[in-house]
């Protein structure tokens, strides 16, 4: 159902707080910082200083609600609203709330806010509960409250794209419990923020595109339905019911086999998260996800590249100046220098065992290792759309991968006659242990 025009109105702090508001399960936990915390209460204090302002009520923004058989649940706003109860609670009598001691975000800010709030000027807690103000958009359709929630973080500070698959991914989750969802949220919440970015943008995402022959330059919100999936709900063209049936018997397979044996359990992963096959939308992509980035650690440690963070987390703003001509590339680390191609490189891995587990792994390994390294030594310096481009060609293992190609005819691939073939591990302990390329 549609989002009404009488459902979307203007309420007063004091009138909001004072309605039954639940967050559920399934929501982050709150993570502002004491910085975010103390520049809302900057805010409010500008405004109830400011002598142009009078009786014009001030606006902190809006939520989006849930209406759920009379329950009204906080899709969108829990942060604010969470950091408004305690800035009252602090400054009115009547608003108790209790805060556990501890080093959590929450116990952060309310100290924070104890700080910042212990001499507050008269009025203060009347003007928030008064003058105050907040959009209220509510919705009894769950469907509808997460597209407005979606379409609102496009428009604002937008929300990296892996947030908004998670809320993709949580709505298809409607009819598991509250403790899986919760579950599901408390493992996700588990994983740095970056690392869920490396996963999607440097990975998954262009894997995607250079599997079919197109760039992969920004994994962005629009770029999304990649892995949105399938719907186990409504009706499914006869490509989705034989994904939906496949996913539903692969489970069998674990059954039949040696679950305490590592090796199978992640050939079982792998067969039912294939790189070319849609993900079943809801509780499957959530553990795709964790399946993948266990490959990725396990696959680095094959790869000797380390840890990870070493390259896709690097000061970017460095790389920015080199690339801009601000900085010599003598003045960066020389591990920097290779941060693209190992990310080429691990890339190629991760389709290639996808796809045929260990089969010849160390063999094609080497070749792909070669076949990603070329430009580094051919080029003094590599930009990503050097990368993009030796990605997405015909002869690059990602399309020859997604065509059928064989373990051997992946081994075979032949590196440019003008490139240098290295030894794999004296340029990977070269890379590992950052000493300048001659």
């Amino acid at each position: 159902m549609a989002i009404k025009v009488d459902n979307v109105r203007v309420s007063s702090v004091g009138e909001l707080l004072a309605e039954k508001l639940f967050i559920p399960e399934y929501q982050r936990p709150y993570s502002w910082e004491p910085s975010t915390a103390l520049q809302l209460v900057d805010d409010v204090m500008e405004a109830l200083h400011d002598p142009q302002r009078a009786e014009i009520p001030y606006v902190l923004g809006s939520i989006i609600l849930h209406d759920d058989d009379g329950t009204l649940m906080v899709v969108d706003g829990q942060q604010r609203l969470l950091t408004i109860r305690m800035m009252l609670a602090i400054t009115a009598p009547c608003a108790k709330l209790t805060i556990e001691e501890g080093d959590t975000a929450v116990s952060r800010v309310w100290r924070a806010l104890q700080k910042r709030l212990g001499s507050t000027p008269p009025g203060f807690a009347a003007f928030v509960q008064d003058l105050c103000q907040i959009v209220r958009v509510e919705t009894d359709d769950p469907d509808e409250a997460f597209r407005v929630f979606d379409s609102q973080n496009y428009r604002g500070k937008p929300l990296a794209p892996h947030d908004l698959l998670k809320a993709h991914h949580l709505r298809e989750m409607r009819a598991e419990s509250d403790a899986m969802k919760a579950a599901v949220v408390e493992t996700w919440e588990s994983v740095a923020s970056e690392e869920l970015d490396r996963l999607f943008s440097t990975y998954l995402y262009r894997i995607a595109r250079w599997s079919r022959g197109q760039s992969a330059t920004t994994f962005t919100a629009r770029d999304i339905g990649l892995f949105k999936g399938i719907s186990a709900r409504g009706s499914a063209s006869p490509s989705e019911r034989y994904h939906l049936a496949a996913q539903a018997a692969i489970p069998l397979l674990t059954a039949l086999s040696d679950v305490n044996s590592h090796a199978i359990r992640r050939d079982i992963a792998r067969t039912r998260f294939q790189l070319d096959a849609p993900i079943v939308a809801g509780k499957p992509f959530f553990e795709m996800v964790t399946f993948m980035l266990e490959e990725l650690k396990d696959l680095a440690v094959v790869a000797h590249i380390g840890d990870l963070s070493d390259y896709a987390l690097y000061d970017r703003a460095l790389l920015q100046e080199e690339l801009d001509g601000r900085r010599a590339l003598s003045e960066l680390p020389s591990r920097s220098r290779y941060r693209y191609v190992a990310e080429l490189y691990l890339a190629a891995l991760l389709y290639y065992s996808n796809r045929y587990g260990d089969t010849e792994l160390e063999a094609v390994g080497a070749s792909l290792f070669s076949w990603a390294y070329s430009l580094r030594v051919k080029h003094l310096r590599v930009q990503f759309r050097s990368i993009d481009n030796h990605a997405r060609s015909f002869e690059a293992p990602f399309i020859q991968l997604r065509s059928g190609a064989s373990p051997a005819s992946i081994a075979g691939i032949v590196v440019e006659a003008d490139a240098y073939q290295p030894d794999h591990e004296s340029t990977l302990t070269t890379i590992v242990n950052g000493v300048p390329r001659t």
